[in-house]
């Protein structure tokens, strides 16, 4: 029994790397963030990076399953910290992608970003509630009477012929 330990250890080591896990943290407390998390292509989206090394420089990738773009680098200040501002392309197709922090010496962070389609113009926003009372235009022309009186005719024609087949 306590032969096969090692051997699962090693199998699940394998396992991993053979799947392509990668890790999401270079220093045990490093993290990668985005603000926002969702962004359209051609947007602008902050990536902040904590706990690294000072003095690094990573490169900020985005990677999706069939699209791949370099943002751009950033310098790791004193403190240990960086972030920075970058403009997804607008080539970018919808979907979700890995934004991956690389360094020079091959420390990866990771996080997720979602592209969504862009929206369009914002429509206005509905007027604000209020305690007045609203006015409703009821008035009707001809031509809608004339539509609702054969509907009534015609309701009330098919509901004695009805009445009338039963007896």
């Amino acid at each position: 029994m306590l032969r096969s330990l090692p051997f699962a250890g090693a199998l699940a080591i394998l396992l991993a790397v053979s799947l392509g896990v990668t890790p999401t943290m270079a220093h045990g407390g490093a993290e990668l963030t985005l603000s926002p998390a969702q962004v359209p292509p051609g947007g602008s989206v902050t990536v902040k990076g904590e706990g690294v090394e000072a003095g690094e420089m990573f490169t900020i990738h985005i990677e999706g399953v069939s699209y791949q773009a370099t943002l751009g680098t950033v310098a790791v200040g004193d403190d240990g910290d960086f972030h920075e501002e970058f403009v997804i392309p607008t080539d970018t197709p919808p979907g979700t992608y890995q934004v991956r922090a690389t360094s020079q010496e091959g420390e990866v962070l990771s996080t997720e970003l979602s592209v969504v389609a862009d929206p369009g113009p914002v429509e206005p926003a509905a007027a604000e509630p209020s305690a007045e009372p609203m006015q409703l235009n009821r008035t009707k022309s001809t031509a809608q009477w004339v539509v609702i009186l054969a509907g009534i005719l015609g309701s009330a024609a098919l509901g004695l012929v009805l009445v009338r087949t039963k007896e």
